[in-house]
């Protein structure tokens, strides 16, 4: 397949994006926050940091790269084989501009993001939102095209989707180069892989479209799975039983990646970290972000487990991880053990924490006076960190090179890479089926 994507289909070379005049942007002060408008549409204002952006389509083969377009004389894009229709989620948040029949580039949508930055994807059989439609990441913007011939394929011959994006200074940009050049807390697309199913990742997705976070947690209640995700400080909840439709629960302001979640018979509850306190919410109580008193904490690693219906948070302090439990009123107490990362786990009565301390996993036991031991585990790379208990037999999930590892007490803790790609991993098991949630 050949795909022509020459200099006219975008105006990404440097000229103003279409509709932009001078007079909108002398208008910009008088919007305020650095706001303007496009073709009458109003785009976000100054975000004074670099916007979060990820890449919706890592389930796509790419059929074009950046090298090869600009090679054949293009100003540069990325392209992506998918079927006809495909649904396209936002890369990012921002406001939404249509541009018809944009010369070789056919129908194309323009996400606007904060700090001038923008996206564009080509060759769309359809516009699914209005021009100016603020857009989440995630959120469904349009359908892929690109069959020869067809409307709004532009020069395209063949169905795929063209991705590129354009700086503030009008310059197209490689989105992948930009994603590695600014990766702290960005949102990702959350992926389901499971044990039965080969770990064969596949993006979850719901009707108003991806679930993306920076951080996930997981919970059963029975056999319906059920997402968390830390999303631009809100955290969000999907079920598998309601066809992964993403709700934004209420809860907004948590910060970094902390996300911890538990189902205590029955009730669903997220915990979280706001300004160093340790925030609780729970289903039973309107998702109410509620201040546990456990202060002092990380923003990085968070880990909750419940034993006889009593909730134990366990939380990272001055670089040690401290346990509290809400039969104790939350009184927040060192274990001594040191950590960028916690898990945790039950097997019976007995509480299991497993940390990263210098790219090494260690496992301490309450039965065992919290005795830090080495798994033997090392190389792990981020403050990702998960486990399970599944029939009896313990499993840690990390990061290392960009995918998840899986490592079981019954294999000598040989670390296994799972082939599933991801920075931030949750763990999850349903009627003995393992389950990771990566992003």
């Amino acid at each position: 397949m050949t795909q022509d994507d020459e200099h006219t289909c975008c105006g990404g070379g440097g000229e103003p994006a279409p509709g932009l005049s001078r007079r909108a942007m002398l208008r910009a002060t008088a919007l305020g926050a650095g706001a303007m408008t496009v073709g009458g549409v109003l785009l976000p204002g100054v975000a004074h940091a670099a916007p979060a952006i990820y890449n919706p389509f890592g389930a796509y083969p790419i059929t074009d790269t950046w090298a090869g377009h600009l090679a054949r004389g293009s100003l540069g894009g990325i392209d992506f084989g998918m079927g006809v229709g495909t649904p396209l989620p936002a890369c990012g948040a921002g406001t939404i501009q249509n541009i018809p029949y944009n010369g070789s580039g056919g129908h194309t949508v323009t996400i606007h993001h904060g700090e001038g930055y923008r996206s564009q994807y080509m060759h769309l059989s359809q516009f699914l939102l209005g021009n100016g439609a603020s857009v989440g990441a995630g959120a469904i913007v349009g359908r892929s095209g690109g069959a020869a011939g067809a409307d709004g394929s532009g020069s395209s011959t063949g169905p795929h989707l063209h991705w590129h994006m354009i700086d503030p200074a009008g310059t197209r940009i490689s989105p992948l180069v930009y994603i590695g050049q600014n990766p702290g807390g960005q949102s990702r697309q959350v992926y389901e892989a499971a044990s039965n199913n080969g770990w064969r990742a596949l993006p979850i997705s719901g009707s108003a479209g991806a679930v993306t976070g920076s951080a996930v947690a997981t919970i059963a209640l029975g056999t319906t799975k059920i997402v968390y995700s830390l999303n631009g400080g809100r955290i969000y909840e999907a079920a598998s039983n309601a066809g992964w439709q993403n709700l934004w629960t209420g809860v907004q302001g948590a910060q970094g990646t902390a996300l911890a979640a538990l189902n205590v018979n029955g009730v669903k509850h997220i915990y979280n970290v706001v300004d160093g306190y340790v925030h609780e919410a729970a289903s039973n109580n309107a998702w109410r972000n509620l201040n546990s008193g456990i202060s002092g904490v990380g923003s990085s690693s968070i880990a909750a487990i419940q034993l006889g219906g009593v909730k134990y948070v366990y939380s990272i302090v001055g670089g040690y991880v401290h346990e509290a439990h809400s039969a104790n009123a939350w009184r927040n107490l060192n274990t001594g053990i040191p950590a960028s990362a916690v898990a945790a786990i039950t097997l019976g009565t007995t509480k299991i924490i497993y940390t990263v301390n210098g790219g090494r996993i260690y496992e301490a036991a309450s039965n065992a006076g919290w005795q830090n031991l080495w798994t033997g585990i090392s190389g792990v790379s981020g403050s990702t960190l998960a486990a399970t208990n599944v029939n009896g037999i313990k499993h840690v999930y990390t990061s290392a090179g960009g995918y998840v590892h899986e490592a079981a007490s019954n294999n000598a803790w040989r670390n296994l890479n799972s082939g599933v790609g991801g920075s931030t991993v949750s763990a999850l098991a349903v009627g003995g089926v393992k389950l990771i949630y990566a992003s």
